[in-house]
């Protein structure tokens, strides 16, 4: 018979209740589907859990998820091949088609017969069934059946009598054969239903009768293990020998088993649960279970994808870790929580391995035979001694038989005896109530002391000391030195401190260099617990409260990593180096092991074998054979790095599902994506909000499962979510994103890939390229319809401004010159009285005339160019000018384009002001000369008219010219000026050129 052990870690152990949101408390079973979610089946619906929520199925006719029976009792399975859950409630079979949540009840259509006892999937995925028609056949003709799911029905492969009772069960062989127990024994039966051989493996009686139901189970090595109610335990049926043989004798009747995916077998009785290892050893996982829930009948077991044992019971489901401690436990005090706190580690010429405890104030020892034993101390007169709250750390000599601590002085322990020498002249170098830092060096000197002034050197060979800063005075002393580490370089040490920071010293007396958090760079605490110098000479250091530190070797960067990059803790107590790429760091809640390269940290915690989560300073070591010890607040834990087994990498994240509110339609939306595939997410323009949620299938304690997220085309770098699995946007701008989610178990170990979800927005339809571009073609519709309007309009204008002017021209202009020729022809017939009148009307005819040509000229549309307003201005300097013997020259060469049209309204006002200037120039000047120029700038053009008369001093001119030249001025939006120098001059600045 083997030997039952018990199990020694509580923390192996999570519960799932009500509490915690599960529909029922009484489980009757649970499956996993594809994507990592779980389906738990009570008695009184079906829950679907993703790790966070429930979604429940129940027959309340107000739920959307309602099945037609809730009384979950029996077995369930998952059907990968068509994604599907099958479940027996009050005896009827169901199907859960995941993608749509449609339910097929089978019945007598599906020519099922009877009541369905039990359901099994075979290894070729094919689903089986037992039935029993006791309750719809007369008495003594029932029978029950085997069937075969097959396209749509269920075949009869085998039916036999029932013989009173009812007891069922299905299960396959490591073969793929089927195997099926009632009460008149066990059959071996083939896929094809053929009966290979049978068994009557069990007797006993009944409430009066006498039956042969077994339960059974077959291992991965197809070693047929079976559950004889008749006297408890688990039997072994050999099929050879036809023998049994007992494996585990106990007077508990086991009911169901497990593999695992260690090889361990797990048992369960009705309230009893036993793992079984390779060599056939037992643990009692009864006690802890019940230590951690109230519960009175195991129900099933299960075992998920990533290695986690479900225990279904009458009041919730237990999750057991299956994978062995990664940790043995060295000084573990029985009792749970705070028990034998441990520092200062070391090893002796033995091998064997000390330890202070000081919760007892004693030197601990585990001998290479296994031998645990405490070293009595005493003075060198036989007085015994303790090591007190200052001792903090022990460090061995070259040869390691002796064993150097602080205490009242140095104290030297000769670790055959405990004969302890007090070299009592330092008990002012260090603090009474610790802790107090110490070190060897590699020459063997010690290197003691809490303040920079009390530094000490001593040489245990020769007792010679000396200190290492002479002239330090009040204001450059340092106190509370609390860690020392030997650097590479020469006579040099770092010093961590409680107040400021690290320090680098050479033992010359000199302060090298310093960090802390006033520095460049700059620590994130000043108070140092540890440091470590790395083979490339930059530094770790572990602070209180700020995490761990790296130092580049160059000292110019500061690297902080804390919990938000997955460190288990921010107060760092412990450093060892693991090869060149990792390191090992402790802290107030577990051990972490830190990856250089990925830059990942994997964390190790009570459920995975450490004695405590809470580790002490000063309180790690490397021994001679590799192995690695920490201490904390319960005893030591030892592990070989190189065997210790690779924790089990997470799952694949799943994507679970989109939810949001629509301002457009005023609907909050969810869509569940964890049953239905999809490509990318399409959101709404006028979706407010949207929640995108996900699901890390590590369901053990799932509450320290951590995530980080990248919003790619939004954001450009990861942000931490902490245990949240889902992330809310709002009003995202249109565009093409990816969210990318990646996940770390409650111990820290990464998933094995993220999650990336194409996500598009899509853009409000007056920002799409087809409404712009309608909108582009309507606006230059209406604009070219404007224009042609004004086109056409501007035509007619024309038109009618040639038609104007050519119809004044041709009958007023005749009719005027008539009357001027008729006035004349009189005039020269008439008395002297008449000839003065006639005289006045045919001048007024003739001006009448010319400013109706002026008119006229202004308003012909075809006469708008430059070269048009040029000739007429050279047309009337001749008519005005030669007649008074005034010679004029019109200098144009600064004209660039003489076809360029003028507005009629600007040819007007810029004729009439030089027609101004001239006839102000035949009436007031007695100029010969005039001068009219016309040139370009880069700010405008100026028309400037200068005559070289010299009789006046300024224009008085007549009636209203000069105002009237202002005016039209203005209206060009030019300037008009005067100047009397050498004769009159006139200067028109336009802001165009000509």
């Amino acid at each position: 018979m083997a030997t039952t052990i018990y199990a020694q870690n509580p923390s192996q152990i999570d519960v799932l209740t009500t509490e915690d949101g599960l529909l029922f408390r009484d489980v009757s079973n649970t499956v996993q589907d594809n994507k990592g979610l779980l389906w738990i089946g009570t008695s009184q619906g079906l829950n679907r859990y993703d790790g966070d929520h429930f979604k429940a199925y129940t027959n309340d006719p107000q739920n959307p998820f309602f099945i037609e029976e809730d009384f979950i009792k029996s077995n369930m399975l998952y059907d990968e091949k068509d994604n599907s859950v099958w479940f027996m409630a009050n005896d009827k079979l169901f199907q859960l088609e995941i993608s749509t949540d449609s339910i097929t009840s089978y019945n007598e259509n599906h020519k099922l017969k009877g009541q369905v006892l039990d359901i099994i999937k075979a290894p070729d995925n094919s689903v089986w069934i037992v039935t029993d028609d006791y309750w719809n056949v007369e008495k003594g003709i029932a029978k029950q059946y085997l069937q075969k799911f097959e396209n749509g029905t269920f075949k009869v492969m085998v039916s036999m009598d029932r013989y009173k009772r009812g007891f069922n069960k299905l299960t396959t062989d490591a073969e793929g054969f089927i195997w099926w127990t009632t009460t008149r024994g066990t059959g071996k039966y083939t896929v094809e239903g053929e009966l290979l051989e049978t068994h009557i493996l069990d007797t006993y009686n009944w409430n009066g009768d006498v039956i042969h139901y077994v339960p059974y189970f077959f291992d991965s090595n197809n070693t047929h293990y079976y559950f004889p109610s008749s006297r408890g335990g688990i039997a072994v049926y050999d099929a050879e020998t036809k023998t049994s043989s007992i494996v585990f004798d106990t007077d508990d009747i086991i009911r169901r088993a497990i593999e695992d995916d260690e090889g361990n077998i797990w048992f369960a009785g009705d309230d009893t649960l036993f793992r079984m290892d390779v060599n056939r050893n037992f643990t009692d996982y009864t006690s802890l279970l019940k230590s951690k829930m109230d519960y009175s009948t195991i129900n099933n077991l299960f075992l998920d994808k990533n290695g986690l044992l479900w225990v279904a019971t009458d009041n919730g489901l237990f999750k057991v870790r299956t994978q062995k401690q990664l940790f043995s436990n060295l000084f573990k005090s029985e009792k749970e929580g705070w028990g034998n706190s441990i520092r200062g580690i070391f090893e002796d010429a033995e091998g064997r391995i000390f330890s202070l405890c000081e919760s007892n104030h004693q030197l601990w020892f585990k001998a290479k035979d296994g031998t645990v034993d405490s070293l009595p101390l005493k003075t060198t007169l036989g007085k015994p001694i303790n090591l007190m709250y200052d001792t903090s750390f022990l460090v061995t000599n070259d040869a390691k038989t002796k064993v150097y601590a602080v205490g009242k002085g140095i104290n030297e322990i000769d670790l055959k005896t405990g004969i302890t020498k007090v070299y009592s002249q330092f008990s002012k170098n260090n603090k009474i109530y610790g802790p107090n830092a110490l070190l060897k060096l590699k020459d063997g000197r010690l290197l003691f002391g809490y303040t920079l002034e009390l530094l000490t050197l001593f040489n245990p060979k020769t007792e010679e000391s000396q200190i290492v800063f002479k002239n330090l005075n009040e204001q450059t002393n340092i106190t509370d030195l609390q860690f020392f580490e030997e650097s590479k370089d020469p006579n040099c040490v770092w010093v961590g401190t409680k107040n400021d920071g690290v320090l680098k010293i050479d033992l010359s007396g000199t302060i090298l260099k310093s960090y802390n958090i006033n520095t460049i760079p700059q620590l994130g605490k000043h108070h140092i617990l540890c440091i470590k110098e790395d083979s490339d000479k930059s530094l770790w250091i572990g602070s209180y409260g700020g995490g761990l530190n790296h130092i580049s070797a160059d000292g110019k960067t500061v690297k902080n990593y804390t919990k938000i990059h997955g460190l288990p803790d921010d107060n760092v107590v412990g450093i060892l180096q693991d090869g060149e790429e990792k390191l090992w760091v402790s802290t107030y809640n577990s051990l972490a092991l830190y990856n250089k390269t990925t830059k990942e940290f994997q964390n190790f915690y009570t459920e995975d074998g450490l004695s405590h989560n809470e580790f002490n300073y000063s309180s790690f070591f490397k021994d001679s054979q590799g192995l690695y010890y920490f201490g904390g607040m319960n005893g030591v834990n030892v592990f070989d790095s190189d065997a210790l087994q690779e924790s089990v990498r997470p799952p694949d994240i799943q994507f679970l599902g989109i939810e949001g509110y629509n301002s457009q339609t005023k609907n909050y939306f969810k869509t569940d994506f964890a049953q239905t595939q999809f490509s990318r997410l399409e959101v709404s323009p006028y979706d407010q909000y949207f929640e995108v949620s996900w699901l890390l299938p590590s369901f053990f304690q799932n509450e320290k499962n951590t995530f980080s997220t990248n919003l790619e085309g939004f954001e450009d770098r990861w942000f931490y979510q902490g245990n949240a699995t889902s992330i809310r946007y709002n009003q995202l701008p249109a565009g093409d994103y990816v969210l990318k989610v990646k996940g770390n178990d409650s111990r820290g170990n990464q998933s094995a890939s993220v999650l990336s979800i194409p996500i598009t927005v899509r853009q409000i339809f007056y920002k799409q390229w087809w409404f712009i571009v309608l909108m582009v073609l309507t606006i230059s519709g209406l604009v070219y319809a404007v224009f042609r309007y004004r086109l056409q309009q501007a035509l007619a204008m024309e038109r009618l401004r040639t038609k104007i002017s050519s119809d004044l021209h041709d009958h007023v202009g005749s009719l005027l010159s008539g009357l001027a020729m008729q006035t004349e022809l009189l005039e020269a017939n008439a008395s002297e009285a008449d000839k003065t009148r006639l005289h006045k009307i045919a001048a007024i005819s003739r001006n009448a005339v010319s400013q109706m040509r002026d008119l006229v000229w202004s308003i012909d549309s075809r006469r708008e160019t430059i070269a048009d307003l040029i000739e007429r201005m050279r047309e009337i300097a001749e008519e005005l000018l030669l007649p008074k013997d005034i010679v004029f020259e019109i200098d144009t060469t600064g004209v660039k384009n003489f076809d360029k049209k003028l507005p009629a309204q600007t040819k007007q006002d810029i004729f009439l002001i030089f027609k101004e200037a001239i006839t102000n120039i035949v009436r007031h000047s007695d100029a010969d000369l005039v001068e009219i120029n016309l040139t370009n700038s880069s700010n405008g053009c100026q028309l400037i008219i200068k005559d070289n008369g010299s009789k006046k001093a300024s224009y008085k001119s007549s009636g209203l010219g000069l105002s009237n030249m202002l005016m039209r001025a203005k209206k060009l939006k030019g300037k008009l000026n005067f100047k009397n120098d050498n004769g009159f001059k006139v200067y028109l600045d336009l802001p165009f050129n000509m």
